[in-house]
């Protein structure tokens, strides 16, 4: 996208990264906005404003988790990570933010769609 250095996103850009990706809806959960795909959550909006939550597979968060414990975190038993976003890069976050709407979409939405968003 241009910048030699990606910068952190918002919470705000983040939702609307989130709802570019294709069948993506916003609703809210236990009183927290979250985005769905086919009415599954892929990302959660805690209210401080400066984390995300993501599914993710128990293999990446690991990974990610022993690579930075203050940027990802687990939040639900291996299943979900919190990403600080002051702590992790546009570029870096846009990725996780597909991973997770791979991991809840259908398999043939998520292969309809898997050129535009680089599978």
């Amino acid at each position: 996208m241009g910048g030699s250095k990606s910068r952190n996103m918002t919470q705000d850009e983040a939702r609307a990264f989130a709802l570019s990706l294709p069948d993506t809806t916003e609703q809210s959960h236990m009183g927290r906005p979250d985005l769905r795909v086919q009415n599954k959550i892929f990302l959660t909006l805690p209210p401080d404003g400066r984390t995300v939550n993501l599914k993710s597979s128990s293999n990446n968060l690991a990974a990610l988790v022993a690579c930075d414990a203050e940027a990802y975190r687990d939040v639900w038993g291996g299943r979900w990570m919190a990403v600080t976003l002051g702590r992790v890069e546009a570029d870096a976050l846009r990725a996780l933010i597909v991973d997770a709407w791979r991991l809840a979409a259908p398999r043939a939405l998520a292969r309809a769609h898997s050129s535009i968003l680089g599978a």
